[in-house]
């Protein structure tokens, strides 16, 4: 009988533990929900590679939301003009002055409020609540998406991936599973050249590719 978690959420666990990427920043351990909310806005739709370089020397310079908030609105667009993103300067900065208006200066810890926070939607919203609070969920980006698709053999746009992402997420290990699934689909099942003869999961995927 089929087993999701051993056929696929075991064997990529066991993957990561070997091969994750880990030395990304803001998978350090002493990183704070602020540095992770940080990153999870610089990250969209840009590499973690080109967003490494940048993110070191920013939370450096604005660990906080008050940090960001008191600095001029050129010094924020100049530490992230290598990535080519200034207007994510804008979303930081009003998500800063949310988090102090609204909350006190800390990270909300609930997703509707999470989801508030200017630049913020569903995927960042539930990564911080994974990575910070050890919400037992996933969160579905277009790499998690088609890892998900190819194996369980579901179409890449069924609404279906998100709740099965949720399922497969070990309520102990949500955060690992996380990066596990994140670094897999960017190393191993990659969406122009997969490594599917030396793919650990292999043996259960239902995608012919």
């Amino acid at each position: 009988m089929f087993d999701p978690q051993r056929a696929f959420v075991e064997p990529v666990l066991v993957w990561w533990t070997a091969n994750g990427r880990d030395g990304l920043p803001w998978r350090d351990s002493d990183r704070t929900a602020f540095h992770l909310l940080v990153a999870e806005i610089l990250l969209q739709r840009t590499t973690a590679t080109a967003v490494a370089d940048a993110y070191r020397p920013f939370v450096a310079r604005y660990p906080t939301p008050e940090a960001v908030t008191a600095a001029p609105t050129e010094d924020i667009e100049q530490r992230i003009d290598r990535l080519g993103l200034v207007k994510r300067a804008e979303f930081i900065e009003r998500a800063a002055s949310q988090i102090i208006d609204s909350h006190g200066g800390d990270v909300p810890c609930e997703y509707a409020d999470l989801v508030t926070l200017y630049g913020v939607g569903d995927y960042s919203a539930r990564s911080v609540l994974i990575h910070v609070d050890g919400a037992g969920i996933a969160a579905v980006d277009v790499n998690v998406r088609r890892l998900l698709s190819r194996f369980f053999g579901i179409d890449a746009d069924a609404d279906a991936l998100e709740p099965l992402a949720d399922a497969l997420a070990p309520t102990d290990r949500s955060s690992d599973f996380q990066h596990a699934m994140l670094d897999f689909a960017a190393d191993v099942c990659t969406a122009r050249s997969p490594q599917c003869e030396s793919c650990p999961i292999e043996e259960h995927c239902q995608k012919e590719i």
